[in-house]
């Protein structure tokens, strides 16, 4: 990276109270640590960030409208240009082409935002298509330069843009989609560990599938073999297709969404598979099946994210607290649990804690075997703890 002194639109100057978390290593400046800033400043622009005392921190991207003021991108004062962004989506792709090297996956995370650099830049891999978004006003701001960096590195203009993640609003930012190219397909197929998986790249929920959860479809459909399997929360089924490729005696997934059913059916079908699928509300279905007193050996809950601030954690509790009272209802002894919390907001410790609690309360014994983290294409910075959104518990019900 050039170290050449280059103008910035600006200075934000912390305060002085308050623990700042960025002299940790931490890349957010929230709200309530900025003591002022310079008037000309604009959301999406390049700033200096400056301590109490007037040392430089960093350069970052600037969002008045946002909680999280300022994301530091480089602890040197060094521009956000093409160069600087070719060298970080070349850092990131080298990781992930080793990664994946002799792997049977054609479909990863590419880039991910502050775990690579450049915070709210996403872009996802599907066979020979890319998929992109841009989550904050700093990388919707760089979007030119990063589609021709992506063009170049790639020698491909197969690219999507999914920009209608709700996060854009907290940004000041519109939703939209496109595709670069003119009559494109929605629909493509790839493969997941070995396993040919169609998806909807233009529709289909965040990038069109659950790239997080990849590494752990195939290490729970090793446990499946024999056993009644239920995928709660389950999307396009993928957790069910795994395990049923895995041997499992049966296997019923339940969603709400007849879009992701129906992807789902028609990814079993052509694999030859035979699934029970179920366009429901989870809860709903929980409740009934606990009143049937129907029993699983192999009970997966991978559901949405309840809480996308502090503010609503308890009402997620109470959410994710009858979920697990429930399933353990529905759990036969010596079965399995994977349990699985996709909100930063909510700490490994906490998630323990509550199932824990639904242990009790359902005078259930369950021997913890082990952590389901997110796949390594989606980094955890020490640093950075956010990073690490996705805590995944799997243990089984004893005697």
């Amino acid at each position: 990276m050039s170290l050449v002194p280059t103008p910035f639109a600006g200075k934000v100057h912390l305060s002085k109270e308050g623990r700042h978390r960025i002299l940790e290593g931490h890349v957010w400046i929230y709200r309530t640590e900025v003591s002022h800033y310079d008037p000309n400043i604009k959301d999406g622009d390049v700033v200096e960030v400056v301590s109490a005392g007037g040392k430089s921190l960093g350069v970052g991207l600037w969002n008045s409208q946002s909680q999280i003021s300022v994301r530091i991108y480089s602890r040197e004062k060094v521009p956000l240009n093409q160069e600087i962004i070719h060298c970080f989506l070349s850092k990131a792709f080298n990781y992930r082409e080793k990664l994946f090297s002799g792997k049977d996956s054609n479909a990863y995370r590419l880039f991910w935002s502050e775990s690579d650099g450049l915070p709210g830049l996403i872009i996802d891999k599907y066979a020979d298509w890319y998929v992109v978004q841009f989550l904050t006003s700093g990388a919707d701001r760089k979007r030119n330069e990063i589609l021709e960096v992506l063009k170049e590195i790639t020698q491909s203009t197969n690219i999507i843009l999914r920009n209608d993640a709700p996060v854009r609003l907290l940004e000041g930012l519109s939703l939209t989609k496109e595709s670069l190219k003119e009559n494109f397909p929605c629909r493509h197929l790839v493969c997941i560990e070995g396993i040919p998986i169609l998806v909807d790249l233009y529709n289909g929920q965040k990038t069109g599938l659950y790239l997080d959860q990849a590494a752990n479809y195939k290490f729970v459909s090793q446990i499946a073999k024999g056993k009644r399997v239920l995928d709660c929360f389950s999307y396009q089924g993928l957790f069910s297709i795994f395990c049923a490729r895995g041997g499992a005696q049966s296997c019923v997934a339940v969603d709400q969404s007849a879009a992701a059913i129906d992807i789902g059916k028609e990814n079993a079908s052509q694999l030859g598979l035979q699934i029970e699928w179920v366009c429901e509300n989870a809860f709903d279905w929980l409740r009934k099946k606990e009143r049937e007193k129907e029993k699983f050996d192999l009970i997966i809950l991978d559901p949405p994210s309840f809480t996308k601030t502090k503010v609503q954690k308890e009402s997620a509790f109470r959410g994710y607290h009858e979920i697990h009272l429930r399933a353990l209802r529905l759990l036969d002894s010596g079965g399995f649990l994977a349990s699985f919390c996709c909100s930063h907001h909510i700490t490994m410790e906490e998630w323990k804690e509550l199932i824990s609690r639904a242990c009790w309360e359902t005078n259930s014994r369950l021997r913890y075997l082990g952590c389901l983290p997110q796949s390594p294409d989606h980094p955890i910075l020490f640093n950075i703890p956010e990073t690490e959104y996705l805590k995944g518990v799997l243990a089984q019900k004893m005697d």
